[in-house]
């Protein structure tokens, strides 16, 4: 993985860098990818959630388990601002809707329902899972007013997706620039997923900017197809 990612670096910096306009492709296009499919994932759990309802959950930890996450050895992160003293940590972030205590609470709802229970139990007999599709993951924390920038390679005229998934106990931000400093793609702060669709005209470097201007600390994935 190492080499891989020394590799993509070597490749990248000798691609030519225009000295006008932001890198961005003429003709955007690509079908919906895993990134985005796991922000519908986890806004469906989440509302699910709010509301009880068993039957969205259920659709929500099937949609996220048909993603196999990879780590993210390509992407290199720097953090500005300095942490506060003993930051507090949120209790109130809901789990990955792919994760076990996601389907837990999905069969406690179902306990008097039978039809529910299997698909609940159908799901579970489903892992390991063989034939999913990929995406790549970063996990980090951020604590209050700090800024992460992960810096990390796109392709050219190959459409990409960024994904920003928190823990749900600050709103968090996210900006994407290319290598020149234009932005490509903002988000405003919110305490919901958030989502970046790029499609860059030529190789390149990409900076992925996350700010949580919070009081308390934030545990957030970002996510790429």
């Amino acid at each position: 993985m190492i080499r891989l990612a020394a590799l993509l670096a070597t490749l990248l910096s000798a691609a030519p860098v225009q000295a006008e306009g932001p890198n961005l492709s003429a003709n955007p296009g690509g079908d919906t990818g895993t990134a985005q499919r796991l922000v519908l994932a986890q806004r469906s759990w989440q509302q699910a959630l709010t509301t009880g309802e068993a039957l969205t959950m259920l659709v929500a930890i099937r949609l996220a388990r048909s993603v196999t996450l990879r780590p993210a050895p390509a992407w290199a992160r720097t953090t500005s601002g300095a942490p506060l003293p003993e930051a507090p940590t949120g209790r109130t972030a809901a789990p990955d809707p792919a994760s076990a205590a996601a389907l837990a609470i999905v069969r406690n709802l179902v306990a008097d329902d039978p039809d529910l229970q299997d698909l609940a139990y159908d799901l579970d007999a489903q892992l390991p899972r063989n034939h999913t599709e990929t995406a790549t993951e970063a996990k980090a924390e951020l604590g209050p007013g700090q800024t992460d920038s992960w810096r990390l390679p796109l392709f050219g005229e190959v459409a990409a997706e960024l994904a920003l998934i928190g823990d749900g106990d600050t709103a968090l931000s996210l900006t994407v620039q290319d290598e020149a400093g234009h932005t490509v793609c903002a988000t405003p702060l919110s305490h919901d997923p958030a989502l970046c669709r790029v499609t860059p005209a030529r190789n390149g470097f990409f900076t992925a900017t996350i700010h949580n201007p919070g009081d308390m600390v934030n545990s957030y994935r970002l996510i790429g197809n």
